[in-house]
């Protein structure tokens, strides 16, 4: 039995009063605070980091993958045409296996554009702020409790968006939620972004992938090779005979390297940790040390193994963090489903589309891909079924583990936060819950229109 302490009450100051406050500062929590800010409300987004992004930028993520400018419309559209213009796209080619573009982006760019998005929009930033608690009345959140470098304070909100990514508002709320798969709850694997190799001969390499595809029928996963990028995934056997000489310490099955022709580097991804939890501080400590010595062992696999990383060496990347793909899915009002996914249902209340391709990365080591045209998100996923004036947006929407694996890319993280935030304006503006407003109205200001999903 875990041994407690009994904390004393206190009084705590109250830095603010706001109509709208999105915890997270995400690419979800961007898009839901722009939104707000947009339409009038009074908005505070909160951020535990120095800086907005998230895993975008804490792992680092820097590809929106999956990016299709015909169904992530608005504000997604906008954050890539301000990243052109503002010389913060590194490259851009298509994957068909994920079913849309491939963006990589320049994280420093990035951040800048969200910061500048966000004020000019009339929001407020909270920086280094990690919350707590949250106050709830009547089956409402009345407030959060947040810590800081200036201590414990509250701050009051009229709704609540939650882009935590792991749904921790609604946990701390008393919310449900759901985890994991339905026959053992357990998670998508974790993965540490891997590193940049510079002074790789790219020619040598590439010729030594295409010979390879030729001589392994079928161990060559993905392979794009167009004019100036590269992208692959595979090299199974090569992998389980380095595993069993113990030259590679990792229990998956396939790498990813990917770079630029031009430029003599390719970046390295594949660490696979499974059976953690997103939400246990334990785990998370477990999983950040296993992905850095898989990671470690990947490098000397490549130097070893792969013919053009010889004489490569890693470049520094600063600080990164271990990418979550799973944890809590708070429960709303209505459960989006793969068949719902798949076959392309349409909603009377959608307020969102994406279309990117389900990719599943078992606990067991495989990766699991269904590839899908736009398909609708409706407003009820959006809203929690305990909480009167929460929303969601990102990778904890109201969805099942199969569909989550699709929610949960870049695209359709923004355009739910979109959605959530221009939701939370009305709410507040027509002064009712976020349950009873109008929905027809929401969908015009989003410029999204019921019945035009199938065919796309």
């Amino acid at each position: 039995m875990q041994k407690k302490i009994k904390e004393e009450s206190r009084e705590l100051p109250v830095i603010g009063s706001y109509e709208v406050v999105v915890a997270g500062g995400g690419i979800a929590g961007i898009a839901a605070a722009v939104a707000a800010a947009r339409n009038g409300a009074k908005t505070l987004i909160i951020e535990r980091y120095g800086f907005l992004g998230g895993t975008v930028v804490s792992c680092p993520m820097p590809v929106v993958g999956g990016y299709n400018p015909e169904v992530h419309t608005g504000i997604m559209t906008e954050i890539i045409e301000l990243l052109r213009k503002n010389d913060g796209v590194n490259r851009e080619f298509y994957n068909e296996v994920i079913g849309g573009q491939m963006i990589e982006v320049r994280l420093d760019v990035l951040k800048e554009i969200a910061v500048e998005m966000i004020l000019n929009a009339g929001g407020d930033i909270l920086f280094h702020t990690w919350i707590s608690e949250v106050m709830v009345k009547n089956k409402e959140i009345a407030g959060i409790i947040i810590e800081s470098k200036s201590g414990r304070q509250a701050v009051l909100a009229k709704v609540v968006i939650d882009t935590t990514g792991d749904g921790d508002i609604a946990a701390l709320a008393g919310a449900a939620f759901e985890v994991g798969r339905k026959s053992d709850g357990k998670t998508q694997a974790m993965t540490l972004y891997g590193p940049i190799m510079d002074g790789v001969d790219i020619n040598k390499l590439l010729s030594f992938i295409r010979e390879y595809k030729k001589t392994n029928p079928g161990e060559i996963l993905e392979f794009i090779d167009e004019e100036n990028v590269f992208a692959m995934s595979g090299f199974v056997s090569m992998i389980k005979n380095a595993r069993e000489k113990g030259d590679l310490k990792l229990d998956y099955n396939t790498i990813w390297l990917n770079g630029k022709k031009d430029e003599g580097w390719a970046e390295l991804s594949g660490s696979f940790v499974p059976d953690v939890s997103g939400t246990e501080v334990k785990d998370l400590t477990r999983a950040e040390i296993d992905s850095i010595r898989q990671i470690s062992s990947m490098v000397s696999f490549v130097k070893k193994y792969v013919p053009g990383f010889e004489k490569a060496r890693r470049r520094d990347r600063g600080s990164v963090c271990i990418g979550v793909r799973e944890t809590r899915r708070i429960i709303g009002n209505y459960i989006l489903t793969q068949d719902d996914l798949v076959g392309q249902r349409s909603f009377a209340d959608v307020v969102a589309r994406n279309s990117t391709a389900i990719d599943i990365h078992t606990p067991e080591g495989k990766q699991n891909w269904v590839r899908l045209k736009a398909y609708d998100i409706p407003y009820r996923c959006l809203i929690s079924k305990d909480m009167g004036n929460l929303l969601m947006a990102g990778r904890c929407i109201s969805v099942t583990h199969e569909a989550l694996a699709s929610v949960r890319f870049i695209p359709c993280c923004v355009v739910t936060g979109e959605a959530a935030g221009t939701a939370a304006a009305l709410a507040v503006k027509q002064n009712i819950s976020p349950v009873n407003i109008d929905v027809p109205l929401l969908q015009k200001m989003l410029n999204i229109h019921p019945g035009s999903t199938n065919g796309n």
